[in-house]
């Protein structure tokens, strides 16, 4: 089996999308839009937005899920357990 490193699976910080401190969460998704759009089609889609401080350092990354969750507090969770059972 081939060893594959990092580097060959890594997204360069370029690549991806990133949004100010102060951006909105549809600035966000449309910052996300634009960079999957930019991708080669064969390269798996960015699921992350890198969220920047004043001088441009990454301070902290916002997913998918987090956006979900933000439009939908309940995303995620199982009301009741009864629900997965089989009758």
């Amino acid at each position: 089996m081939k060893t594959i490193t990092v580097k060959e699976l890594m997204v360069p910080l370029e690549e991806y999308a990133t949004v100010s401190q102060e951006a909105t969460l549809r600035e966000a998704v449309l910052a996300l839009e634009k960079a999957q759009m930019a991708l080669d089609p064969s390269r798996h889609k960015h699921r992350a937005i890198l969220v920047l401080d004043e001088s441009g350092k990454v301070v902290s990354k916002i997913t998918m899920k987090n956006i979900l969750v933000a439009l939908e507090p309940n995303y995620g969770k199982v009301e009741s357990m009864g629900v997965l059972e089989r009758s």
